[in-house]
């Protein structure tokens, strides 16, 4: 008798406890577990004199849109000089400066930010690119019966000889713009390390295109420190190389000091327009 009693008593604790809201569903489970003071885009490429940075405070919520970040004191050293940044009037949280053309390659840019009687730096290096006629296109083409050009466009390429990053243009696509930060999910990139491991399924990640024979593809090729080809990797495994093994995410480190999110890149470009028919 006892035993039943207590089989009974049981089935009902475990009855009551399943029917209780679970923790999982409170809105405090989805608040970042760290946030950050602000988030950085952009920074410096040889191919335009204006150059455009980005700085917002990230959203702590899904719902939100993150905030610009007004009234930052932004300057970039060259290694010769001091360039400013000001902030777009039109756009909050966006800051443009002017540089020459005259890149220093193989040699160090500064970023300096005051904000909010904090200061914050970080350091990257002009790396020069590799012209790309001298390299491998991250493209296929392949002409079809009624004269049009099908291409591919893989995200990722691995075993390059130097990491770069890529936006290609066509009709249906605009120009590369460093001022429009919205162009960054049609990047892809050549990797010099080899793809992840079985534990990291690569998702098939690509665009796919039609164009005319005579339309003009235009391709932007943009260089890549060593530690930012390291960084965007490390990013990549927590996302577009995540499967079902795979660790927990985490916080990849930028090269901004302070408690910041993202990178401040300098890149060289390399720029050429091919006819469709011509790759």
């Amino acid at each position: 008798m006892n035993r039943c009693w207590i089989y009974f008593l049981l089935t009902g604790l475990l009855i009551a406890f399943g029917c209780k809201k679970s923790v999982l569903d409170d809105n405090s489970f989805l608040k970042p577990v760290r946030q950050y003071d602000m988030a950085i885009e952009g920074g410096i490429n040889t191919r335009t004199t204006d150059q455009y940075i980005r700085l917002t405070r990230p959203a702590l919520s899904p719902d939100s849109p993150p905030e610009p970040i007004r009234k930052a004191i932004v300057v970039v050293n060259d290694g010769r000089t001091d360039i400013p940044f000001k902030e777009v009037a039109a756009t909050p949280g966006i800051y443009v400066g002017l540089t020459k053309s005259d890149p220093n390659y193989n040699n160090a840019y500064t970023l300096t930010i005051k904000y909010n009687n904090k200061t914050y730096t970080a350091v990257d290096t002009l790396r020069q690119v590799v012209n790309i006629i001298d390299d491998f296109l991250p493209l296929s083409t392949r002409a079809m019966a009624d004269k049009s050009v099908n291409g591919t466009i893989p995200k990722h390429t691995f075993g390059y000889l130097n990491p770069n990053k890529w936006y290609i243009s066509y009709p249906d696509l605009p120009l590369w713009n460093p001022a429009k930060f919205d162009q960054s999910k049609y990047y892809s990139y050549t990797h010099i390390l080899g793809s992840p491991n079985s534990l990291y399924p690569l998702n098939n990640l690509k665009r796919t295109f039609a164009v005319g024979q005579d339309d003009y593809i235009s391709i932007y090729k943009i260089s890549l420190s060593e530690n930012y080809a390291k960084y965007l990797y490390s990013v990549f495994m927590e996302t577009d190389w995540s499967g079902l093994f795979s660790s927990v995410p985490v916080n990849v480190e930028g090269n901004v000091s302070g408690n910041v999110l993202g990178y401040f890149s300098v890149s060289d470009v390399d720029y050429r327009r091919y006819k469709a028919k011509e790759l």
